[in-house]
């Protein structure tokens, strides 16, 4: 469905910076300050261009719906925002209608779908649990 040069226009339309960091701690964080947004990468923690890919798809989500909090946030604050960023990147670039249409072309299995989109199996996963246990939707065809 989307490209990484998908994720990069939508960065780029929303004025993000983007900065290779070594990290250390995690693969990617996205830092807001006074409405400006910049994700930091941490090159080195992925495996994958698909893993890079879900990384970025995420934070955009971070910076999409101003789901960002401080370092010393409760946790249930950062799980809603957490929450948030995963709903963006699902509905932006896995959208339910796409995830349905490879499923009726035969792609029933996760990993089946991680192949056919290029996103990481874990993601695909978690796309497949927002819709139907989030959202209350179903793959099934009619």
């Amino acid at each position: 469905m989307s490209s990484l040069a998908n994720i990069y226009q939508d960065i780029r339309q929303m004025g993000v910076t983007l900065m290779p960091f070594p990290i250390g701690f995690a693969d990617a964080a996205t830092l807001e300050m006074d409405g400006r947004y910049c994700v930091f990468l941490d090159f080195d923690q992925f495996d994958t261009m698909a893993d890079y890919t879900a990384a970025l798809a995420h934070e955009a989500g971070h910076c999409a719906t101003g789901a960002t909090h401080s370092v010393h946030s409760p946790y249930q604050l950062v799980a809603q925002h957490e929450y948030r960023a995963n709903r963006w990147q699902y509905e932006r670039y896995l959208p339910f209608h796409y995830l349905q249409s490879l499923m009726r072309e035969g792609c029933t299995e996760p990993w089946q779908l991680a192949e056919a989109t290029g996103w990481p199996e874990r993601t695909i996963r978690a796309a497949l649990h927002y819709y139907t246990e989030c959202r209350g939707l179903s793959f099934t065809c009619p």
